[in-house]
Formats: C-alpha cells, structure tokens, sequence
C-alpha cells in the first residue's frame, strides 16, 4: 500500500527591520531610498516625522534622507549607513534634516523652511568680484547672519547688496543642542546696479571735494592783475 506524503520546505529571508525618526520642516514629504529600499511619510505640524518598523533587504547599502517642503523645495540628503545585518531591529534617529533653500534674486533675499521655532543661521562665503579683471580661486566667510522659523517652519533673510561680489550661501538649523547638516549651496548674485551706486557716490564726494579744495587753493595763489582805468575828459 503507498501512502502519498506531502513534504513543505520553508525558508526565511535574512531581513532587518528599522525604524528611522527626525525633524524637519511641517507637512513636508520626507522619502527613505536606497538600491533596494524606497518608502515615503510626512512629518507633523512639529516636524516630527518616523518610519516605523520597515523591513530592509540585505545589502541595501546607505539609506538616504529626502524632504520636500510646502512650497516643493528640495532639501540636501541625508545618507545614513546599512544598519549591521546581526541585528534583526535597529532604532535610529533623531536625524535633522537640513533646511530648505531659495533665493530671491530681485528683492535680494533668501527665505526657506526648516524644523519651527529653530535658530536658522546662514552662512555667506565671498568670492572674487565680477569687476576684477584677475578672478581668484580664494573665497572668505563674511560674519554669520541669523535668524529664526516661525510656527509654520518659515524663515526669510535680507542679503547683502554692497558690494559687487558672487556669494556662495547655505543655511544650517539648531535643534535638540545639536546642527543639522547644511542645505543645497546656492550662488547669489547682488544687483550690481545698487553696488554701482554704493561705489560711485563716495568716489563722486571725493573728487568733487579734490576738485574743490584744488579750486580754492589755485585762486589763493593766482597774482594779482591791476588794470589802469583812463578817465577821458571830453
């Protein structure tokens, strides 16, 4: 007699499962992508936000950090490593992400969003001056400029416009004692036109004022010309 046995083989995966919290601007889009990996969530009115308990192949390599805030302005990514594979749960964060950025170049001022009621510090880096003939490779950090978010994460700052130089800016965010990595480096371009005038009215003054004292000083030691009048009696 034969008796027909089902044999069921079962295998399981290696897999690790993580869950990855942190802040950045409200109502943003935060998105988690690797090789292998992609998911999405939106942080809270806080900018708290949290992907809880995601199952991560092996291999994945970095996971990488994304946000997109209200008004669709991209933030730099952050990449953290492939969590170890001989643990089957890890917990990371908190992870800042970096502040959004965006300049405008007519009303000459940056604005952008971050984590709410932050100190948001930008930073500017000087570099060579379009009027120069020899540009050079050097460029300095002028002081930083600060300012803070308001409930909604938003932030706007006034640029400088008094010299006609290239900038290069980013912005970084403090929460929790700690910085958060720095935004997309932009180039900022001043209105040359306003730095024209900043630089011409002084020089103006000055050779007015040469022209003037020179005047007065060339009058002072000019010699003394006597003319004869004739009166003709008719």
């Amino acid at each position: 007699m034969e008796t027909n046995q089902v044999v069921t083989i079962s295998a399981q995966v290696p897999a690790n499962t993580i869950t990855i919290f942190g802040y950045t601007s409200p109502s943003s889009r935060v998105e988690l992508s690797s090789s292998k990996a992609f998911a999405v969530t939106y942080s809270q009115d806080d900018g708290y936000f949290i992907f809880d308990r995601l199952i991560i192949p092996r291999h994945s390599q970095d996971l990488c950090l994304t946000s997109l805030d209200e008004s669709n302005r991209l933030n730099n990514p952050v990449c953290i490593p492939e969590p170890p594979l001989t643990n089957s749960y890890t917990e990371i964060g908190p992870i800042l992400l970096s502040p959004s950025l965006s300049l405008d170049l007519l009303n000459q001022y940056s604005s952008g969003q971050s984590i709410p009621n932050t100190t948001i510090q930008v930073h500017l880096y000087q570099q060579s001056s379009p009027l120069t003939l020899i540009k050079t490779v050097q460029a300095f950090e002028l002081p930083t400029l600060e300012t803070k978010t308001d409930s909604r994460g938003n932030f706007s700052l006034n640029l400088p416009n008094t010299t006609a130089t290239n900038y290069r800016i980013f912005a970084t965010t403090q929460y929790l004692e700690a910085n958060s990595p720095k935004s997309n480096t932009l180039l900022y371009h001043p209105n040359y036109t306003i730095s024209l005038l900043y630089f011409l009215i002084p020089l103006l003054i000055i050779i007015f004022s040469i022209f003037f004292i020179f005047k007065k000083t060339r009058r002072r030691f000019l010699p003394a010309i006597y003319y004869n009048k004739t009166i003709s009696l008719l």
